[in-house]
């Protein structure tokens, strides 16, 4: 049986995604074996946040598996895993980048603001506010929101810790965001509801 799994493993990657391609998904995962140690260097080189290299590793090969149908078995697998990889390190990089810009402004307004000899506005009671209006979420959304600001939890991970999809989490947590910002609103007296 060794001898077998030896042969299969030594498999041409052609042969390997013909057989996934008619249905036999476990030779997709000598396929895995194969790719994954370069293309999570790959990853790696062209991230400045390294922690990131397996979970997009990790979304290409699924990526990849879910778009099998499309492989040509004559081409090198490892361009087109390449290809479908720097689409993800391409999109992680231009979120890293929105997320430093909107960092670097907020620092710009609250140094103008400051320098001004003003403050944000009563930023320790808005803290409070939240804490109030988190308690008045039903405890699924309040998990949730732990999930992805506390534990810092990627909508992939999340999504699979409460059995649902990527794409539910993200229109969910921005649903409970801006359930959020209207009860602090409301608190607050700007919202068009008092609480």
């Amino acid at each position: 049986m060794a001898e077998t799994e030896t042969a299969r493993f030594e498999e041409s990657d052609g042969c390997l995604l013909n057989r996934v391609q008619q249905g036999e998904v476990e030779a997709y995962a000598p396929v895995v074996r194969r790719h994954l140690p370069g293309l999570r260097t790959f990853v790696a080189m062209r991230l400045p946040v390294h922690h990131l290299a397996d979970q997009i590793t990790h979304e290409a090969f699924v990526l990849a598996f879910r778009r099998i149908r499309e492989f040509d078995p004559q081409k090198p697998v490892r361009s087109r895993l390449q290809a479908t990889t720097w689409n993800l390190v391409r999109a992680e990089l231009q979120r890293l980048v929105r997320a430093q810009t909107n960092l670097s402004r907020l620092e710009q307004v609250l140094h103008a603001e400051w320098a001004n000899g003003t403050t944000p506005e009563t930023p320790a009671d808005e803290a409070l506010l939240l804490e109030e209006c988190l308690k008045n979420l039903p405890a699924e959304m309040r998990q949730l929101v732990d999930e992805s600001y506390q534990k810092g939890a990627t909508a992939a991970e999340i999504a699979q810790k409460l059995g649902q999809t990527r794409q539910w989490v993200r229109v969910t947590l921005f649903r409970v965001r801006k359930q959020l910002r209207d009860c602090i609103e409301s608190k607050l007296g700007r919202g068009s509801h008092a609480s």
